[in-house]
């Protein structure tokens, strides 16, 4: 009997483990993307996190793997990770870029039977950045049809957002599925995706980078399709921007693909670890805290290291602003029809002033003056704390990029983290030491940070949401 509920014990701690990997600074931010766009100028600007070596239009895994440092943590870890910038647009029409608070988040995740790590070449893509509609009803999972099991839908259900507000109880991991409008939000603005977890076994890749993998029936677990039946480690990217810089100012945000709804948010991954090191981690780092300090396969860069990992850009345009069209030419459309992304991938390097923008799927409004929106209508449910201090990057852009540039970035070490998941977490913050990181328009104003934050239990995001 007692074997039996040490057993039972093992498969509950093993079911819940998980690790955070932190990217505290970008490597570059600008329209590069080897998967869509391999060996060309990408359609949109993009935040890359990862290995440094050669990461560029044409990066392939071997490549990655001859990285001398990364932005991530983990030193066997040269895998790169990235998403969309997002964009304030003011109400004369200009384009500035957000900043990112604390870098980005990715979670490591576990679930399900017999998980294995990604196979050498791998490459994937979650989300789909010409989508502008989200058609499904945002319900709990007990009431999901058929339709809502759908790739289409679960591949929608895997995005989504989070207003922070440290002040008020914290809002559902994967709650909104569209970008909030109208809002200033006071602690940032959190993206989220999750990636489909369930491989084919044959394909490291696949025309679309998406039709080798699918999601599991319940988009974050649950089980895989006929013909996916090898799980893989889920991913799940996170990341705050800083839009309360823009509080009280008449205008929009949305991401380079020129998309304010949301629905189009994305994530790109392309694995480069050491042989070995992820399916190590994978059987022995059984730790339900998500610390990654606490899995000994790992060896971690410091801080500091991590801050001086960037690369050279390799595109010769203004990707910060203010500028009068987003880079790539892409227009603002709202949909409901897909977008046309990308107007001119290859043109257009002059700051994103080309005139050859395509049309836009719907004329979009005026933009609106931002507002502070309650964050409290979505209950959270807390678990048990850990301490835990982190002191995250303030800035998106690389600080050699900034001073081409000519605008600030902080090297502030200790701005907000509001990081977490999957369980509560209390985490001590030290005061940053500056509060500007790119120079955004007048009448903004800073809130200094929480010294101490409750993170929530999301309960396999299915339910309540942690902070960071």
């Amino acid at each position: 009997m007692i074997n039996s509920l040490a057993l039972l014990s093992l498969f509950a701690l093993e079911a819940s483990a998980f690790w955070r990997l932190p990217c505290r600074q970008s490597l570059t931010v600008e329209r590069i993307d080897p998967l869509t766009q391999f060996g060309g100028v990408g359609e949109h600007v993009h935040t890359i996190h990862g290995g440094n070596s050669k990461f560029s239009a044409s990066s392939l895994e071997a490549d990655l793997m001859q990285s001398t440092c990364s932005s991530c943590q983990v030193k066997q870890d040269r895998s790169a990770y990235w998403t969309p910038a997002m964009y304030f647009q003011d109400e004369a029409g200009n384009f500035n870029v957000v900043n990112q608070l604390g870098g980005m988040l990715v979670y490591y995740l576990p679930r399900g039977k017999d998980v294995k790590a990604f196979p050498d070449g791998f490459r994937m893509i979650a989300g789909d950045p010409t989508l502008r509609h989200f058609p499904y009803k945002n319900i709990e999972k007990s009431l999901w049809t058929a339709e809502d099991r759908t790739e289409a839908a679960l591949r929608q259900k895997a995005i989504g957002f989070n207003c922070l507000n440290y002040d008020l109880p914290a809002e559902a991991a994967l709650g909104m599925k569209t970008m909030p409008e109208n809002l200033s939000c006071k602690d940032g603005l959190r993206t989220e995706i999750f990636f489909p977890s369930c491989w084919n076994g044959k394909d490291l890749d696949s025309k679309n980078h998406r039709d080798h993998m699918r999601y599991p029936s319940l988009m974050d677990d649950g089980d895989c399709p006929e013909g996916f039946e090898t799980r893989l480690v889920s991913l799940f990217y996170e990341t705050i921007w800083d839009v309360n810089k823009f509080s009280g100012q008449k205008g929009r945000f949305m991401f380079s693909t020129g998309d304010p709804t949301g629905c189009g948010y994305h994530g790109d991954f392309m694995n480069a670890w050491n042989k070995g090191v992820l399916q190590d981690a994978i059987d022995e780092c059984t730790s339900p805290s998500g610390m990654i300090e606490e899995c000994k396969v790992f060896d971690l860069y410091t801080l500091d290291e991590m801050h001086q990992c960037t690369i050279e850009r390799t595109i010769p345009e203004d990707v910060v602003g203010p500028m009068k069209q987003l880079p790539g030419c892409n227009a603002v459309t709202e949909g409901p029809e897909p977008a046309k992304v990308g107007g001119c991938p290859g043109e257009g390097l002059n700051g994103g002033q080309s005139s050859s923008a395509p049309s836009a799927t719907k004329t979009t409004p005026k933009p609106k003056e931002t507002k502070q929106v309650e964050t409290s209508k979505v209950a959270a449910i807390s678990s048990s704390s850990l301490p835990m201090t982190f002191k995250p990057s303030a800035s998106p852009v690389p600080s050699d990029y900034a001073k081409k540039q000519d605008f600030d970035v902080s090297d502030s070490t200790s701005a907000p983290d509001p990081y977490l998941v999957i369980i509560t977490v209390t985490e001590t913050v030290a005061p940053p030491a500056t509060t500007i990181t790119i120079p955004a328009p007048e009448s903004q104003n800073t809130t200094p940070p929480r010294k101490k934050r409750s993170l929530h239990n999301h309960r396999k995001f299915g339910g309540r949401h942690h902070k960071h």
